[in-house]
């Protein structure tokens, strides 16, 4: 019998497992393109995504698809991202693999020691307000607006859309999320809370950081400012691009805050 190198668990369903000389295909679930893992029925995730391969150090993520893929490795902050034709060895522990625009994953578990899906991430102690990876607190209002910029593109994969911030302002309001009645600028400042925490977009860039800047940080703020800030509709786009992939909002947190409708 060939050993043992790993299982691959999906939401809601027994694990498989990954033997030496074997591998498996995911894609998204189509009609006459058959792979070994059906991950998603979202157009955002290609028909043969990647391919599973067991090796002696480990299992083997390939990028055969045309969208990026992206591999967190444990409770690392950020993830992995394979481009098409690039390819991950995951040797120890728990990976999970996402797909940018969807909240549909899977994990891949090497090791003696399988872990609960969803353990290391979701994990909540009773009576502590939820904290993600990056450290975002699910209690917070900024957390809330985030929730309600991603909405659109979780309920309408196949033709997302971004609010805007009044929408955003209102939507919460509907749902008694905040007490009083917000505009856009309010809803804006809660997303640039959001994404200071986040490893994305340009960092503001104040006097006294100039004065006490390195070298290498002036540089970097020169660039930034010879680039262009990119128009807040981007920046919400990459937001939303960026939270999705990395499991930071996902259709349950979505349902949590403003039901199944």
């Amino acid at each position: 019998m060939t050993d043992l190198r790993g299982r691959v668990v999906l939401p809601g369903q027994q694990p498989i497992e990954i033997r030496d000389q074997s591998s498996l295909s995911f894609g998204r679930e189509a009609p006459g393109q058959a792979v070994d893992l059906s991950v998603s029925g979202s157009p955002r995730v290609s028909r043969r995504a990647g391919v599973l391969e067991a090796t002696p150090y480990g299992v083997l993520i390939t990028n055969t698809g045309s969208n990026p893929i992206f591999v967190r490795i444990g409770a690392e902050p950020t993830s992995i991202s394979l481009r098409p034709g690039q390819a991950y060895l995951v040797t120890s522990g728990v990976a999970r693999v996402t797909f940018a625009g969807v909240s549909d994953y899977f994990e891949i578990e090497i090791g003696d020691a399988p872990q609960e899906i969803g353990s290391v991430q979701d994990r909540t102690i009773a009576g502590e307000p939820t904290m993600s990876a990056f450290g975002l607190n699910e209690e917070t209002a900024y957390f809330r607006c985030l929730v309600a910029l991603c909405e659109p593109t979780l309920r309408n994969p196949q033709s997302p859309w971004i609010p805007t911030s009044t929408q955003i302002a209102e939507r919460l309001y509907e749902y008694g999320l905040i007490a009083d009645e917000r505009d856009g600028d309010w809803v804006d400042r809660r997303l640039d809370d959001v994404r200071s925490k986040l490893p994305i977009g340009e960092k503001p860039w104040t006097a006294d950081q100039a004065r006490s800047a390195t070298p290498e940080q002036a540089k970097q703020a020169m660039a930034r400012e010879l680039s262009g800030a990119p128009r807040r509709t981007a920046r919400k786009e990459q937001l939303v691009e960026f939270a999705i992939a990395n499991g930071l909002v996902t259709m349950a947190t979505v349902r949590r805050l403003f039901g199944s409708a």
